[in-house]
């Protein structure tokens, strides 16, 4: 006859746990969910170039005067198309941080330029904003907190990269999403926004390679009807444009309107946006079939039912 110990006669008597409760956790669940359950918007099927209508200003190029507590940097720049610019430092530093502060034309940007790395140290350090009123030539200067041409603190030079006119505008409570023509950012050379109360639009499309993208945020996802505003005059139809929402892809070839701020809405079907957050749309000439491609004002995203 077996006998049992008094240990063995106690775990006998437990209850038994099936798989699924022997593998249960007295954590509370994750309130945030589970970041594999997250949906992000597709990327573009094309490769894209933003790096077009960027240029450096080279610390080679420039001119150093240092002082007991500070230095000066000098470039001379031509600037070709005006608009809005981001301003980036490019620099190696092994200081913790050093006050550094550009002019160009009437913008004045500042900020502090704090130890670099290895991954970031290619990266340009945005200082903000700055507009170009118009063509021409700039006088650039900068200002440093410190000796700035160094071994701890290496300025390699000033970055610009186009920059939208203003913020795009939010979701609207309809669910509607309207990208107004200054709300993007113009990766060319000769195209950009035209502020003018009669223009608000994208103009002076006479290079193929420039094109438009709207970075935007979605909080209502589903399906949505859009639509492109665009005008083109006599004599200036024929282009080949395609529209990248994320992952899809919409073409259409322009007609004319009657003029360049002549807008036709022209209906490109329906479009899903499945991802909350952030979103994207870029608009890519493929062909130029005259002397110029368009002029956009708008595309707008409008929910169907």
């Amino acid at each position: 006859m077996k006998r049992f110990t008094p240990l063995l006669a106690l775990l006998m008597a437990l209850p038994q746990l099936n798989a699924e409760e022997a593998t249960a956790t007295n954590l509370p669940p994750d309130p945030f969910g589970s970041i594999d359950d997250l949906q992000t918007a597709g990327d573009y099927p094309v490769e894209v170039d933003r790096t077009r209508g960027s240029f450096t200003l080279d610390a080679a190029d420039g001119q150093y005067q240092p002082g007991s507590h500070f230095a000066n940097w000098f470039w001379n720049a031509n600037i070709e198309r005006w608009g809005n610019y981001y301003v980036g430092l490019l620099y190696d530093s092994s200081r913790p941080k050093l006050g550094v502060q550009v002019k160009i034309g009437e913008s004045i940007l500042k900020g502090y330029a704090p130890r670099t790395n290895a991954l970031m140290a290619k990266e340009p350090m945005i200082l903000g904003k700055a507009y170009i009123p118009k063509p021409g030539e700039y006088g650039v200067s900068m200002l440093t907190g410190d000796q700035s041409n160094v071994p701890a603190f290496q300025v390699k030079g000033l970055h610009f990269r186009p920059a939208p006119e203003n913020d795009p505008h939010g979701q609207s409570i309809d669910g509607s999403i309207i990208l107004d023509a200054g709300s993007a950012t113009t990766y060319s050379e000769k195209m950009r926004y035209e502020p003018k109360e009669e223009k608000n639009c994208l103009g002076f499309w006479t290079e193929v390679e420039d094109w438009a993208e709207w970075v935007f945020d979605v909080t209502t996802t589903g399906k949505f009807q859009m639509s492109v505003f665009y005008g083109c005059g006599d004599g200036a139809g024929g282009s080949e444009v395609a529209l990248y929402l994320n992952d899809q892809t919409h073409g259409f070839t322009v007609e004319e309107t009657g003029g360049f701020q002549e807008w036709k809405e022209l209906d490109l079907g329906t479009v899903s946006l499945d991802a909350p957050g952030k979103n994207k749309l870029a608009v890519i000439p493929k062909s130029k079939g005259a002397k110029a491609i368009m002029d956009i004002q708008k595309i707008v995203l409008t929910p169907k039912s």
